[in-house]
């Protein structure tokens, strides 16, 4: 079973391995690696945006991956990381059956569209495919 936990300042390491991961970053819009100076001061900013939240995902205590919630005008932007060491499990469904009972409105994602496991995961939760813009699938769930 998923547990979902406020991130903190003592998560960057971990943020950070998952982030830099060479099939993270594949999926990323922003595909190039960051330093842990460029990744700690985006942490920092992130804690403290009050329309972002960021959830560590765990799983017997163990973190397995992230899931991120950022309010846009008249929706919310969901996103999220498995761990590479948690991948092929079926955790990445686990984290979004997770996190979307935690968001009011509608709810958005952006995945690439070899992003399969992704995509699939959208779908998951009630996710439909909305647009399809440079190899970006955007989807929504009213």
């Amino acid at each position: 079973m998923i547990e979902l936990r406020l991130a903190t300042v003592e998560d960057a390491d971990f943020l950070l391995a998952c982030r830099n991961d060479i099939q993270t970053r594949k999926a990323s819009h922003n595909t190039g690696s960051v330093t842990k100076e460029e990744h700690v001061h985006w942490l920092n900013k992130i804690l403290k945006d009050e329309n972002r939240t960021l959830y560590i995902a765990e799983q017997s205590g163990m973190r397995v991956g992230t899931a991120r919630a950022d309010k846009l005008e008249n929706k919310t932007e969901l996103s999220w990381t498995v761990s590479p060491d948690s991948r092929g499990k079926g955790i990445g469904k686990e984290i979004v059956k997770a996190i979307s009972p935690k968001i009011h409105g509608p709810i958005y994602a952006e995945i690439k569209k070899e992003n399969l496991a992704s995509v699939n995961i959208a779908k998951s939760i009630g996710m439909i495919l909305n647009d399809e813009r440079n190899g970006v699938l955007y989807f929504i769930r009213n």
